[in-house]
């Protein structure tokens, strides 16, 4: 969490931060001046800076930090965050693909309501340990081996189905599988 920390207070409209690590990442911002860095470009700019697994699922822009009466951050005070209802706007699903990788997204994310084709991930609580339970749950649905960073590549259903789709087609869907070479044994060994 501190190394996450210091790369936040390194973005040009961030002041203060913290990091609360409950069932997800979530970053607490005070910026440098009102309004601040959009939630969004804050997680794009850490993307950059971090590994995936360490940028926040969200971050919440606060005026200032809570503290306790000795001056540290209180982070029992810090506002809880629930992941965001989704909007039941947005695209349907136009192929079978797509309505099952939409069904495993509502499946391991936890929104309430209905997603469209177009929501992203992290945008409605996705954070790794969460994508790594969607690659499981893609390779036993339709058989395809994704990793971590196809998923924050194609954060949506349609993109992901799209790159499933695209590896299928080149062949690369399934995953490898390396058969042991044998070295066979000469009396000089």
């Amino acid at each position: 969490p501190t190394e996450i920390e210091t790369v936040l207070t390194g973005h040009p409209g961030i002041a203060q931060a913290v990091l609360l690590a409950t069932d997800h990442l979530t970053a607490y911002v005070v910026p440098t001046a009102a309004p601040g860095p959009d939630p969004q470009e804050i997680r794009r700019w850490l993307a950059e800076r971090l590994p995936e697994h360490m940028v926040p699922a969200f971050v919440v822009a606060l005026d200032r930090l809570p503290l306790t009466p000795n001056g540290k951050i209180d982070k029992r005070a810090l506002p809880a965050v629930r992941a965001p209802e989704a909007s039941g706007g947005g695209r349907a699903p136009r192929t079978p693909l797509e309505t099952t990788v939409l069904d495993l997204f509502t499946q391991v994310l936890p929104v309430k309501g209905v997603l469209s084709i177009d929501d992203s991930f992290f945008d409605h609580g996705g954070h790794s340990l969460l994508a790594a339970r969607l690659i499981h749950r893609i390779g036993t649905a339709l058989g395809a081996s994704l990793t971590l960073r196809d998923v924050f590549r194609h954060p949506t259903p349609a993109a992901l189905a799209q790159h499933i789709e695209s590896r299928r087609a080149t062949g690369s869907a399934a995953p490898k599988r390396v058969r042991p070479t044998l070295r066979r044994r000469t009396d000089d060994q």
